[in-house]
């Protein structure tokens, strides 16, 4: 006999954010009170998990290729024996519920199963049709859950709104992104590496090149600014030729800095005057409370949750989604007085500190995990 306890998170294709988050709850919980965490999901996870990956692939798509998730989570979780699963994303939230609820003559299995629903399907992201089948995802992953965890506010709200008769399974969890790295680059080395010279100033993103992000509002914001200012983007994705041929076509090609992913950020956001969303929706971004921890002002859009974190002119900087002058407003202001930029940045970091604790987020796991779903 034994007292572990053992549950297994499972994540579909993951930008760095969601994996990050789900290492992070590895490292936090594993061995932690009799728990034994595994993880499944893709071979090619953007961030280590700290544990091997128990290799499943959810596909991206509504429809094709779930059937055979369902069967590998399925036989991953029988093999496992696990106590409890916890999926992020919709896609394996749906996946994992039908996986350990194969019914069998109407009885479910007694598998209690959490789903973290970390976005929300956009029509202005996904296109109408897409966004369609998307939101009957929403309420089919909430309903198939035993709780459904929202990392904002506001998420939580849209979720109880599309699934009323399922609202007392969902509670907000905030994420948390932990403490600053011990061992950063040095901001001279960034800068360096990046080819500044003295008089220019550094506006770092961290963001996959994709439509949500609206990187293309911040470049056109830069063209904006004076030549002085220099934009560093870390990240990858799709519109990686557009986005290059944009900053080309807008005369700030040798302004802009595409770095590609990077397995360490935090030096280049920590060397930043200035850290920078464009985005046209985020729940509350985890590269912003990164950023707030590293102790550097937050220029980003008011879109989602991001109001529960940063309040405009107090502990930020918060511009309409869209406007690129706006953008370069905020931008101009923050990076004409860093006494105002630090002052932003203590705000910040108090309120992140106040309401998006770390150590709060994975004692309500801990608990989530080891006492079921209803443990306060």
């Amino acid at each position: 006999m034994t007292d572990e306890r053992r549950v297994l998170e499972v994540l579909g294709r993951s930008a760095g954010g969601i994996a990050r988050h789900v290492a992070r709850v590895v490292g936090g919980l594993n061995g932690r009170d009799g728990l034994r965490i595994d993880v499944a999901g893709p071979p090619d996870l953007p961030v280590p998990m700290g544990v091997p990956v128990l290799e499943v692939v959810i596909p991206d798509g509504p429809v094709r290729g779930h059937p055979g998730a369902v069967k590998k989570l399925s036989s991953i979780i029988v093999r496992g024996r696990y106590d409890m699963v916890h999926a992020h994303g919709l896609r394996a939230g749906i996946d994992t519920s039908l996986a350990v609820r194969g019914r069998r003559g109407g009885q479910e299995t007694a598998v209690p199963v959490l789903v973290s629903v970390h976005n929300l399907m956009r029509p202005d992201i996904l296109g109408g049709p897409r966004a369609l089948v998307y939101r009957r995802a929403e309420g089919l992953a909430v309903r198939l859950s035993d709780r459904t965890f929202a990392p904002s506010v506001e998420i939580a709200e849209h979720l109880r709104a599309t699934v009323p008769g399922a609202a007392g399974k969902i509670e907000v969890l905030h994420l948390g992104v932990g403490a600053a790295p011990p061992d950063l680059l040095p901001a001279a080395e960034v800068r360096w590496q990046l080819g500044l010279d003295n008089d220019e100033r550094l506006v770092v993103t961290t963001a996959r090149l994709a439509p949500q992000k609206a990187l293309d509002v911040m470049l056109e914001a830069v063209a904006r600014l004076p030549g002085n200012i220099v934009l560093a983007i870390l990240g990858d994705g799709p519109l990686e030729g557009e986005l290059r041929s944009l900053a080309a076509a807008l005369g700030v090609a040798d302004r802009v800095r595409f770095l590609g992913w990077q397995d360490e950020v935090a030096g280049y956001v920590a060397a930043a005057d200035v850290f920078c969303l464009s985005s046209k929706w985020e729940a509350v971004a985890l590269a912003v409370q990164e950023a707030v921890v590293l102790g550097t002002p937050v220029v980003t859009t008011d879109v989602g949750g991001m109001s529960e974190l940063i309040s405009d002119r107090v502990s930020g900087r918060l511009v309409p989604a869209g406007n690129p002058s706006a953008l370069a407003a905020a931008l101009a202001d923050v990076l004409a007085s860093p006494e105002e930029g630090a002052r932003y940045a203590a705000a910040a970091r108090d309120r992140l500190a106040r309401d998006f604790s770390t150590e709060a987020m994975l004692d309500r796991l801990r608990r989530a995990y080891l006492g079921g779903i209803d443990a306060g």
